[in-house]
């Protein structure tokens, strides 16, 4: 057991914090009952390519940037919610704010425990059918979020169910921050930002949502009980999943998609991110992965020998869905398999392709229509933060700024990724090792912060679903994509479920586009059969109200 624990959420509209397994244990009902923000393919083969390049050129530099042990703790909490339910209009991709969210949950001190902030969030009641129909909580991740984020969710999955749809900002990413006005400790940190402290916001939004819904008070034996549905993809599909495990008795459904839970366990290889990345290369294009490997084994040694690496980096974005020709991933591959040029020119050809990809345009305005830019600036995969890296406590890449510090961090801490490159990997091989991951961490933020990599699963439990009573969680995966190496593919129990996507990339089915004439059949049929399975958990849901 660790130290954090899990806000209770009673019927009375009490809350306390208790241990999550005892939280868990106590909940014979579910027991026997029948979540911009991932890493694409340009970011996952970019940070590949920038790990070799900075090791191969800069062995022992920082890439330096400019320039906090947690108590357990027990607290009852009375609802500090509105009772009057609001008229919407509001349009979904405009900002609102959630005034009380609670600074620290899990806190004695009275002082800190009166501390609150603005937590940013989204929603939309287009297509709510009043007091007891679902609410779709859609997880915020390891970013900031601008606007909704899922079609298939607030276009598609609500008016199918007469749902409304929420969703939230992570703590501590984007601009609305637990602390405002200066930068967070490393105490601090350490303290507020973790998954637990997120999940314990997901609580506290929703009951606010609830009530504003005019649903009825967290019991599933009123007519006017609104089910509660997270969906996330990657980190937040984790999350999703979680938050199913840990609140039982306030989350319904859990739609995880590309959720790492095998990887955050530690029970995965470390290799089976990067060997996916290359299978997928390898399918795209026949010889891709052979023309990668030499090319930068080759690159390797002449940047070693060179004086500058000016024409070595330029940036582009790798996606692998839906799968063919226009993709980024075929597109990369063919520079890497072209019978002409150097290694360095094909690596250099390889990030010039930047300046046709929307997305990346998006993402680093700075780095687009410069010709008089000569070369591509690694600066912007560095974190804020002092000490910050290049080559981060994340090897599938932290990101920039503000966003890639907090992941940065996150990854020193409670959420560890083993990954590493193979020999069988199109990359350079490289072992992981926690040690060398403690060392990066503490150089990074001091020597209070140490890797937990098996805190969390010690605390939820989540290397065996059947075990700690987990059900109705819908786990979905493209197998071009790395993240389904640390996922569930086969089915746990009848009402833990995993469905697999041929052709699906990374979270494919929760694209920021949504269904489309686009899709393969097989994310046109995952479609169906997602709809499927959360109409027939919503009708064992209310037929166990009815029974009750």
């Amino acid at each position: 057991m660790t130290k954090y624990g899990a806000i209770q959420v009673n019927d009375d509209d009490n809350t306390s914090v208790g241990s999550a397994a005892l939280r868990r244990s106590s909940s014979n009902y579910e027991s026997n009952a029948h979540g911009h923000l991932a890493p694409t393919w340009f970011r996952v083969t970019i940070v590949a390519v920038a790990i070799i390049l900075v090791l191969a050129f800069f062995p022992k530099s920082n890439f330096a940037g400019s320039s906090s042990d947690t108590t357990a703790s027990t607290l009852t909490i009375l609802g500090m919610l509105d009772d009057n339910a609001t008229e919407d209009d509001h349009d979904p991709n405009e900002a609102l704010f959630y005034d009380k969210q609670l600074v620290n949950h899990f806190t004695d001190d009275p002082v800190e425990s009166a501390k609150t902030w603005s937590n940013r969030y989204y929603k939309s009641t287009k297509y709510y059918k009043g007091a007891g129909s679902p609410i779709f909580l859609i997880v915020g991740g390891e970013g900031a979020i601008e606007k909704m984020l899922y079609p298939f969710v607030t276009e598609h999955l609500a008016p199918r169910f007469g749902a409304a749809v929420i969703q939230i900002e992570h703590r501590f990413y984007g601009p609305y921050q637990p602390i405002m006005g200066r930068e967070a400790t490393v105490k601090e940190l350490l303290e507020l930002l973790t998954p637990q402290q997120a999940m314990a916001d997901m609580v506290y939004l929703t009951k606010h949502f609830k009530d504003e819904l005019v649903c009825s008070k967290h019991t599933r034996k009123s007519s006017k009980y609104c089910p509660v549905i997270t969906v996330g993809g990657s980190y937040p599909g984790f999350l999703s999943a979680m938050f199913r495990l840990v609140y039982p008795d306030f989350v319904d459904i859990s739609y995880a998609s590309s959720a790492p839970l095998k990887l955050y366990d530690q029970s995965t290889s470390q290799y089976v991110y990067y060997d996916i990345v290359t299978d997928a290369a390898e399918k795209m294009s026949k010889g891709c992965a052979k023309a990668v490997r030499d090319t930068l084994e080759d690159a390797s040694e002449d940047i070693l020998n060179a004086k500058s690496v000016n024409a070595a980096i330029k940036n582009y974005d790798m996606d692998a869905y839906p799968p063919g020709k226009d993709t980024g991933l075929y597109k990369g591959c063919q520079v890497f398999q072209h019978k002409h040029g150097s290694p360095l020119q094909k690596v250099g050809k390889f990030f010039a392709l930047v300046g046709t990809n929307e997305e990346f345009e998006k993402e680093y305005p700075q780095l687009i229509g410069q010709e008089e830019t000569p070369c591509f600036d690694l600066s912007i995969f560095l974190p804020d933060g002092e000490n910050a890296r290049v080559t981060t406590s994340d090897w599938s890449g932290s990101g920039g700024g503000n966003d890639g510090h907090k992941w940065d961090f996150q990854l020193c801490t409670l959420v560890v990724d083993p990954i590493g490159f193979s020999s069988k990997s199109m990359f350079p091989k490289r072992h992981w090792t926690y040690e060398a991951l403690t060392e990066y961490c503490q150089s990074r933020y001091g020597k209070e912060v140490v890797p937990q990599p098996y805190a969390l699963v010690d605390e939820f439990g989540f290397d065996d679903l059947v075990k700690t009573g987990a059900s109705r969680i819908l786990f979905t995966n493209g197998l071009q994509d790395m993240w389904a190496g640390g996922s569930y593919l086969e089915n746990v129990s009848d009402s833990i479920l995993a469905l697999n996507f041929e052709n699906g990339a990374h979270h494919s089915d929760l694209s920021h586009v949504g269904p489309s004439d686009n899709d393969t059949d097989d994310i046109r049929l995952g479609f169906v059969q997602i709809t499927n399975i959360l109409a027939g958990w919503l009708d064992d849901i209310k037929a166990e109200s009815n029974n009750n």
